[in-house]
């Protein structure tokens, strides 16, 4: 009899999430979040294509999808997935799960609505030559693989945390920024960190050490639903060794006005992120 009852048990326990699952795919309001995210990109002069379908799980996905503006793609997934997490529901926490396929490499994050732990993010494996970005916005042949971690945690005036960063093997070449042009570098060491203290986001010093060269971007990162239009406030310092500035004398001939002291150059970005612009 005791086994009945936990064969009885397990039977209408299967049952009732079968249930949920089905009745959370029937109503989940995909529609809805579809056309909420359009008007949000909209805005920015952003599209994403194709429409979003539902996943069997409480979510939405995409499948190659394909973010744009009206200077060409910035960036594809060969997936892209957001769903909520049913097992924090039952301990009263509601957490959004983001996974992103782009190239061979790997996003994977996780947003809680409540509670103090706010957000988990990794990233591996993510190729910049698999980021449409570069050539779309900064007309940039870009080369490296993209490395992060993070986590964020949630206070009374909002987010807090920081997100470590690094991209092994960083090359770029043809980069423009307005009317100005970057030197092209090979073997770039990189590292830095992103802070985020009470909602804030800003790149503390994000370093690339290569072949003749040092440069260090540091500024304000743009962060909310608006984030592609709202105005930059970084610097970026170059300073090159002697056999690197007389290799690429044409690019520090137009950022002489930049230089702050001997060998250093100090260069004011601004614009937005779709239209980053070094300011004269």
């Amino acid at each position: 009899m005791r086994a009945v009852t936990l064969i009885r048990g397990a039977a209408i326990t299967a049952a009732a999430l079968a249930l949920f699952l089905l009745f959370g795919y029937l109503f989940f309001p995909a529609a809805k979040i579809d056309a909420a995210l359009a008007i949000v990109l909209s805005r920015q002069g952003l599209t994403l294509t194709p429409a979003v379908h539902k996943t069997f799980l409480p979510g939405v996905a995409w499948d190659d999808a394909l973010l744009s503006s009206e200077q060409g793609p910035l960036l594809s997934c060969r997936s892209l997935r957001v769903r909520v997490l049913l097992l924090p529901l039952f301990i009263g926490r509601a957490v959004i799960a983001g996974e992103a396929t782009i190239g061979t490499g790997h996003l994977n994050s996780r947003y809680a609505l409540n509670g103090n732990a706010a957000m988990d993010l990794a990233v591996e494996g993510i190729s910049l030559a698999d980021i449409p970005f570069f050539k779309s916005v900064l007309g940039a042949k870009m080369a490296g693989t993209l490395w992060s971690q993070g986590k964020l945690q949630r206070g009374a005036k909002g987010l807090s945390g920081d997100l470590k960063l690094e991209i092994k093997q960083l090359e770029f070449s043809g980069v423009k920024l307005g009317a100005f042009p970057l030197p092209d570098v090979t073997n770039m060491k990189t590292q830095g960190m992103v802070k985020v203290t009470d909602g804030k986001a800003r790149l503390e010093s994000f370093t690339l050490e290569g072949d003749g060269v040092y440069m260090r971007l540091s500024g304000d990162i743009p962060t909310g639903a608006d984030t592609a239009v709202v105005p930059l406030n970084m610097s970026l310092q170059i300073m090159p060794k002697p056999d690197f500035l007389e290799k690429q004398k044409l690019v520090f001939m137009l950022l002489a006005k930049f230089m702050t002291a001997p060998g250093v150059y100090t260069v004011p970005v601004r614009g937005t992120l779709l239209k980053p612009v070094i300011i004269q």
